[in-house]
């Protein structure tokens, strides 16, 4: 190298000033950025200066690890209510429906009805439902060892025999959806599982359980729960509310039985299985 270059660097100091500049710039907004500022997020800092590097540079950790693998969104049900589906589910035949229920009937009693308090009474209960039921079991979104086990060896079209079969039963009220006038519906109503069933608590957000589940509406997949089992009812609701069971679209159970006490469900369910054959 030349005594020419040796002398030029040294008359020319700025290159040598901007480059260590520049450095020393980069050095601050690095522990600015990646090492300083992170610890004082709060809950969401990062618990080292790798973890805090990695969520700079956009590698959020999940868990305890930068590698853990998120599982996917719970799907609440493989059914679609299209045209073609409501079509399957509604033109069982009852005569095959009949003989296949015989098979039924260790566990939901004869003829439908349960004599178990803590398993569903079938009869009378709404092809629709019926179907989505056995649906959500062959598919996993309900679980039920013995029931997931009996809907995957059944077909698409035995879910609806046996669905027409049941519904053809006396048993459970068929929920039409019809608004039949009832004085006492009013959240004036003294009785406060009254209330619930018929007006809900608007101050807690909580739609009636007759909007959905009759008389005072009808929801495609929502079963009539007059004279159903208390037990069955009052588990089924703490299942909700725990999330354990989750095959409701939309999350109406889910989101309103976390909302309600142990007390409410136990009432809710008890007014229910004891309403008796009269119609609100």
């Amino acid at each position: 190298m030349s005594p020419g270059n040796n002398s030029s660097r040294l008359d020319n100091p700025w290159r040598f000033i901007a480059v260590a500049v520049v450095s020393a710039i980069v050095v601050v907004a690095f522990g600015l950025g990646f090492l300083l500022l992170p610890r004082y997020q709060g809950s969401h800092a990062p618990s080292s200066e790798k973890d805090s590097v990695y969520r700079a540079l956009g590698f959020h950790k999940h868990g305890n690890a930068a590698t853990t693998i998120q599982p996917p969104l719970r799907v609440p049900t493989l059914i679609a209510w299209t045209e073609t589906t409501i079509r399957q589910a509604t033109h069982g035949d009852p005569k095959r429906g009949e003989v296949i229920a015989q098979d039924c009937t260790a566990c939901h009693g004869e003829k439908g009805l349960s004599t178990q308090s803590w398993i569903p009474t079938l009869a009378g209960l709404d092809r629709l439902v019926f179907y989505k039921q056995l649906e959500d079991f062959r598919s996993g979104t309900r679980l039920s060892g013995p029931m997931s086990a009996i809907a995957q060896s059944l077909t698409a079209q035995q879910y609806a025999d046996l669905a027409a079969y049941f519904s053809s039963l006396p048993g459970l009220p068929e929920n039409r959806g019809e608004r039949a006038p009832r004085p006492d519906s009013s959240y004036r109503n003294r009785d406060p599982v009254q209330r619930l069933i018929y007006a809900g608590d608007p101050k807690r957000g909580i739609a009636a359980c007759a909007s959905c589940h009759g008389p005072g509406g009808y929801r495609i997949g929502a079963p009539a729960l007059t004279r159903q089992n208390e037990l069955y009812i009052e588990q089924q609701l703490q299942a909700f509310a725990e999330s354990t069971r989750t095959n409701d679209m939309d999350m109406p159970m889910r989101t309103i039985a976390a909302m309600l006490t142990e007390s409410e469900m136990h009432a809710l369910a008890r007014a229910y299985a004891n309403e008796g054959t009269k119609e609100p």
